[in-house]
């Protein structure tokens, strides 16, 4: 693809030097005293130009080279993909031009071999860009790879690679010496000059973030240009300051992945953009989506059967998932998510399986069966923060709970997954979705693509052990050939139902082949409804304690749905606390076996 003309950088006024200064006035003092006598003339004359001669060498030392010290690699020409935007890489690198591996279903980094960690803090907008398209570029080519550390979840995720998978990890204090690294080792090429979006509401940082890959550069703000050049990244790759997605699209559109895309707000600097430029994916953000869904309907048109939208549409929700489930597309959350591309890297996933579910409970009579699950487990960037936060509160294991996570974990950050399973408590169960191995709504997906997705899912959750599933859609309870076909998967057990706006019932259906459909009772839920109470600790508990225990009726179960941004640990075990005696709080996998023992067909 041929380059569009070269917008000319502006140049910084030249910052001179105080003794330069000094020597031009020194010099103008000079001119304008009176000749005195010879003697006195041959002496300033001789102080002239020694002065000449000083500030000569000033300008010459000056004008050496910034990146002196630094090796900066020399490329050949590829021979095997004349056609393709990059040269061959340098020693040791893979060709960029070699597919990446596929997990079970999402595209991964080289197998990681070594760790260049360095902390976020201190950095700025422009640097944080800088950094995380060098972690994607680093994922594409090498096993020697960027982590930014955000502390808290972020450094467990590290200690998890490098204590339980041995991955060594050299730290670094400051950006510099870390993109040195990378220039001697042959990764980097250039830059992408980009303008962001503060300034005029460019989106030119997603045209620079989706090239990185394909022309082996870091996305690079102009104020931080002459930074780069010092770090030893000296080629200009490309301005695209003037250009937007839809000129991206345009121009670039046969050399972008077509398994994937990304919903991308232009406002966002490290987090997702290292993924983004691993897989040379199409990066876009359309604010007026909302009002006229063409455009985007119109990129996702063109991704693979079975395409994956990564990042999120934050201004319509529901018209994000609404729109890319009619056209069979799968939406994963993943606009805050870092070190996607890092931690896709890793590929031993042995033993990476939840324990079996309960297969057989004793039920007790006269009491009232419940069971806690915790929302937006389709959210990548919740597996990678805030659920961390849960399992790892001071109240984590003293009752049972139930967490939705994303199977895609398996493939995108199996260590993460890992981790989760192996401090799980007595008590815990993890469950898909929703809605299964991405954030869909079925009612919405043709017969075929749906079809396509539960039999992709079906082996997911095979793999994870995530065999029970959380739907979130509407009217789900009133159409049976969506959970039938969910439940016709021999790998899914049962569904819980959470109805997107619907305050839910409670109900309790079972499918053609005598598998539970059971939806949220509850909800705990600060403001929800626009501001009432229904979500919280008191009316919860007043609801419990007021419905039936008979354990032989659908009224004597509660599933009650926890808002994982709004409530936590302590506002369920102020709910368990507040309960009557003859309230029974069971893991999510036991209720499920209650609720089939007790009201399943026989």
């Amino acid at each position: 693809q041929k380059a569009p003309p070269r917008k000319p950088l502006t140049q910084k006024t030249l910052q001179k030097k105080p003794t330069q200064l000094m020597g031009k006035q020194r010099l103008t003092t000079l001119r304008r005293q009176p000749r005195l006598r010879t003697l006195q003339s041959k002496t300033i004359t001789m102080k002239k130009y020694i002065y000449i001669l000083l500030t000569f060498c000033l300008l010459i030392s000056c004008m050496e080279d910034p990146t002196a010290g630094v090796v900066v690699p020399k490329y050949t020409p590829s021979t095997e993909n004349p056609g393709g935007p990059g040269e061959e890489p340098g020693d040791g690198l893979i060709d960029p031009a070699e597919p990446l591996d596929r997990g079970f279903m999402h595209l991964k980094g080289r197998e990681l071999k070594s760790l260049n960690s360095i902390s976020i803090t201190g950095l700025n907008d422009g640097e944080k860009v800088i950094l995380s398209t060098l972690a994607g570029l680093a994922a594409r080519v090498t096993g020697d790879q960027v982590y930014i550390n955000e502390g808290g979840p972020s450094s467990v995720w590290l200690k998890q690679m490098q204590n339980k998978y041995g991955i060594p990890v050299n730290t670094y204090n400051a950006l510099a010496p870390l993109v040195q690294h990378y220039v001697e080792t042959g990764v980097i090429k250039g830059y992408i000059v980009y303008t962001p979006y503060s300034e005029g509401q460019s989106h030119s940082i997603n045209v620079a973030t989706s090239l990185c890959g394909l022309l082996r550069g870091i996305a690079v703000p102009e104020s931080l240009v002459d930074k780069v050049k010092a770090m030893g990244v000296t080629t200009e790759l490309m301005d695209v300051r003037s250009y937007d997605e839809k000129w991206l699209y345009e121009n670039y559109k046969d050399q972008l992945d077509k398994s994937l895309a990304a919903d991308m707000k232009p406002e966002i600097f490290h987090h997702l953009r290292d993924y983004i430029t691993m897989t040379n994916a199409f990066a876009f953000y359309d604010y007026n989506a909302r009002r006229d869904w063409s455009w985007r309907t119109s990129i996702l048109k063109d991704l693979d059967k079975g395409a994956y939208c990564f990042g999120y549409y934050d201004l319509d929700e529901w018209g994000m998932v609404n729109n890319a489930s009619q056209l069979g597309v799968s939406m994963l959350p993943t606009d805050q998510a870092a070190n996607l591309a890092t931690l896709s890297s890793i590929y031993d996933t042995t033993g990476l399986k939840q324990r079996p579910a309960t297969k057989e409970v004793v039920t007790e009579e006269n009491v009232h069966y419940v069971t806690f699950l915790v929302s937006d487990g389709d959210n990548i960037a919740f597996n990678l923060w805030g659920q961390q936060g849960y399992m790892d509160h001071d109240l984590h294991g003293q009752f049972p709970l139930g967490y939705t996570i994303s199977p895609s974990l398996y493939d995108l950050a199996p260590a993460a997954l890992r981790w989760y399973y192996e401090n799980s408590k007595e008590g815990d169960y993890f469950v898909a979705g929703p809605s299964g191995s991405s954030y869909i709504f079925p009612s919405k997906m043709s017969d075929a693509d749906l079809d396509d997705y539960l039999a992709k899912l079906n082996e997911y959750v095979d793999k994870s052990g995530l065999n029970i599933c959380n739907i979130l859609d509407q009217k789900i309870m009133d159409n049976p050939k969506v959970y039938n076909k969910y439940l016709a998967q021999p790998n899914i057990d049962a569904i819980f139902y959470t109805g997107y706006g619907e305050k839910g019932d409670g109900r309790i259906k079972f499918s053609d082949n005598g598998k539970p459909v059971i939806e949220q009772r509850s909800v705990l839920w600060e403001g929800i409804d626009g501001g009432s109470n229904r979500g919280e600790e008191s009316t919860v508990i007043s609801q419990i304690n007021s419905r039936s225990a008979n354990p032989h009726s659908a009224d004597g179960y509660t599933f009650v749905f926890v808002h994982c941004w709004t409530k936590n640990q302590q506002s369920i075990k102020t709910v368990i606390d507040g309960l009557n005696d003859n309230v029974r709080v069971v893991p999510v996998d036991q209720f499920v076996q209650l609720v089939k023992q007790n009201l399943g067909p026989k």
